[in-house]
C-alpha cells in the first residue's frame, strides 16, 4: 500500500482505515494501493459517502473493483465542478469520458432540469482488472427513487413511466455523446412496462468504461418467482430451466432483485442480486453462513473467501491503536470534544449471482464502507448503519 506520507490526498486517508480492517484473502495491500492510485484523482468530498468493493468469490486472488457514492446532498456538486475541484480533478478534465461525466452533472445540479428530480444518487465504478490507464475511467449508475406507475400522485420525485424514460434517455445523451437507438428505446421502454404496481427499476448503469453499448437495468421485483415471468416477457433468450436452477441458490436469503443488460434486446446475460433484510449483518443473521456455504458446495465461492466475508463485518474509530486517522476527522473530532467518536463501518452488503448462457456462474460479494459519528453508549456497539445506497431498502 501507498505509504501515508507520501500523499496528503483526504479520499485516501479515509480509504486506509477501512483498509486496515478487511481480511487481506478478500483484498490484498496491493489490490488497496491500486484503489489509491485511482482516488487520488477524484474530488476529495466523494471521501465523505460510502464507497464499496466488489469481489470475485470463485476465485483465490484477492483482489477488487472500487466504486463510490456521490448524493444530491454530498458529491454532486463536486462532480459538477471538477474543473475547480482540485489540481488532481482537474486532470479528469483531459478524459473524454470523464468531461461528459461533469457534463452530467452540470445538468443533475441544475434545479431545473429533469435529472435534478429523477435521480437520486449516482455510484461511479472503476474496474480493477485491466490494463492500467493513466487516468481512471468510470462506469455510472444512476440510483432512481420508487414511481407511481399510474401517475396519481402529483410528486415530482415518482415519476411514472415515461419519466423514467426521459431520464435515462437525458442521462445517456449526456454520458455517452449520442442518442439511443429507437430499437433500444423500444426494449427498454418495453422493459418498463412489464412491471407491476409495486415493482420498480431501482439503478440504470452505463458501462462507459467497457465501452458497452448495453443499457443496465437493476430490478426490484415482487419475488424471486417472478423473475421467470417478467423475463419472458421482455423476451430474454435464456433458458428457463437453468434459471429455475440459479434461483434455487437464493432460497435462504430474503429478497432476490434482477440485472438485465437492455440493448435492441435483451441479452442473455443476468445477474441475481441477493439481499438479507434490513442489510443484516453475518454476526447477526446466521444465514449468511448457509448462503454462502450453498456457495461453496456449487463451486461459486472458495473456503477462504467465504471465511473473509463472514468476518469483513465490523467497524474501526479513531482511538483504534496503528490506524492513520484523516486529518479532517481528528480536526472535527476535537471541536466536538468527545461527544461522538469518528468510526468508519464496513458491512456486507449484497452478493449477485451472474448466470451467462453457456457459461459457469460466477457469484460476486458487494462489500460496503463508510464514516460514521457514533454516539459511544456503555455497553454499546456499532450497528451496521444506513449507507445510503441507491437500493431502497426492503
Amino acid at each position: 500500500m501507498i505509504d501515508a506520507a507520501s500523499t496528503d490526498n483526504s479520499f485516501a486517508e479515509f480509504l486506509r482505515p477501512v483498509a486496515a480492517g478487511v481480511p487481506p484473502a478478500l483484498i490484498s495491500p496491493a489490490a488497496f494501493a491500486d484503489m489509491e492510485a485511482i482516488v487520488r484523482f477524484l474530488p476529495e468530498t466523494l471521501a465523505n459517502n460510502t464507497f464499496g468493493f466488489e469481489c470475485r468469490m470463485g476465485e483465490e486472488l484477492p483482489r477488487a473493483d472500487f466504486s463510490v457514492l456521490a448524493t444530491t446532498s454530498s458529491g454532486r456538486d463536486s462532480l459538477a465542478r471538477l474543473d475547480v475541484a482540485s489540481t488532481s480533478s482537474t486532470s479528469l478534465m483531459t478524459d473524454r469520458i470523464w468531461k461528459r461525466v461533469n457534463d452530467f452533472a452540470v445538468q443533475w445540479a441544475e434545479p431545473s432540469s429533469s435529472l435534478y428530480r429523477t435521480v437520486a444518487n449516482v455510484w461511479l465504478e472503476f474496474d480493477l482488472d485491466g490494463p492500467t490507464l493513466e487516468i481512471p475511467r468510470p462506469s455510472v449508475f444512476l440510483g432512481l427513487p420508487p414511481y407511481d406507475r399510474d401517475n396519481t400522485q402529483d410528486r415530482a420525485y415518482e415519476p411514472n413511466v415515461d419519466g423514467y424514460r426521459t431520464t435515462v434517455v437525458t442521462a445517456t445523451r449526456l454520458l455517452t455523446g449520442r442518442d439511443l437507438p429507437t430499437r433500444v428505446l423500444e426494449t427498454l421502454s418495453d422493459c418498463f412496462r412489464a412491471l407491476l404496481q409495486h415493482e420498480y427499476v431501482f439503478q440504470v448503469g452505463l458501462m462507459l468504461a467497457r465501452d458497452a453499448e448495453a443499457v443496465r437495468m437493476c430490478i426490484r421485483l415482487d419475488s424471486a418467482e417472478r423473475a421467470i415471468e417478467y423475463l419472458g416477457q421482455v423476451g430474454w433468450p435464456g433458458s428457463d430451466g437453468d434459471l429455475r436452477g440459479v434461483l434455487e441458490l437464493t432460497r435462504s436469503v430474503d429478497y432476490t432483485w434482477l440485472d438485465i443488460d437492455v440493448a435492441e434486446t435483451v441479452h442473455p446475460k443476468i445477474g441475481l442480486e441477493c439481499y438479507f433484510d434490513r442489510h443484516k449483518q453475518p454476526n447477526r443473521e446466521p444465514r449468511w453462513g448457509t448462503f454462502l456455504d450453498s456457495l461453496v458446495r456449487a463451486g461459486l465461492c472458495t473456503p477462504s473467501k467465504r471465511d473473509a466475508l463472514l468476518t469483513y463485518f465490523g467497524y474501526v474509530d479513531e482511538n483504534a491503536q496503528g490506524v492513520v486517522w484523516p486529518q479532517a476527522l481528528r480536526r472535527a473530532s476535537q471541536l466536538l470534544d468527545g461527544r461522538s467518536l469518528s468510526t468508519f463501518v464496513r458491512t456486507l452488503h449484497h452478493v449477485k449471482i451472474v448466470y451467462r448462457h453457456g457459461e459457469p456462474l460466477e457469484a460476486k460479494a458487494y462489500l460496503a464502507a463508510n464514516h460514521h459519528w457514533h454516539t459511544p453508549r456503555r455497553g454499546s456497539e456499532v450497528d451496521p448503519i444506513s449507507l445510503d445506497h441507491p437500493v431502497e431498502q426492503p
